[in-house]
């Protein structure tokens, strides 16, 4: 059980098909995100209000727990079970991540509530970066 806490940033709505055929927001978002200059703590890419599941529309954001931009989102208290990603690229590693993660779910049942990936201090350098990713889940094993 993870407690709740508060995010703040940009956020956009996209599918997992807009962003698998090139037409999403996620590489602009980040984009803009570094533009702004780099964030000194951890950064979250959170996931919510999904329209269904992995095929439905879903809110997209980014941002950190330092008050600035506008509330991205309050992740509630919540059961998660965490997913380590590989080192390496991080373009690379965090959506292998999330292959294992969609293999993962059609034997288990997500919650579809509030998902996110923390950016700490193994992220650092994109090149050879961890991340933790969080997935909120109905039934915690």
């Amino acid at each position: 059980m993870k407690e709740a806490f508060t995010l703040y940033g940009k956020r956009a709505v996209t599918t997992n098909e807009q962003e698998g055929k090139g037409q999403g927001v996620i590489p602009a978002m980040w984009a803009d995100f570094y533009k702004q200059g780099a964030p000194t703590g951890t950064v979250y890419a959170v996931y919510t209000n999904y329209e269904s599941n992995e095929h439905g529309a879903y809110t997209y954001g980014i941002g950190t727990e330092e008050p600035g931009a506008g509330v991205l989102a309050v992740v509630p208290k919540q059961d998660y079970l965490v997913f380590t990603t590989e080192k390496g690229p991080v373009g690379e590693v965090v959506p292998k991540a999330w292959e294992k993660i969609w293999q993962w779910q059609e034997q288990q049942e997500r919650a579809y509530g509030t998902d996110f990936e923390v950016y700490d201090e193994r992220a650092q350098n994109p090149e050879d970066a961890q991340v933790d990713i969080y997935i909120s889940v109905k039934n915690p094993r």
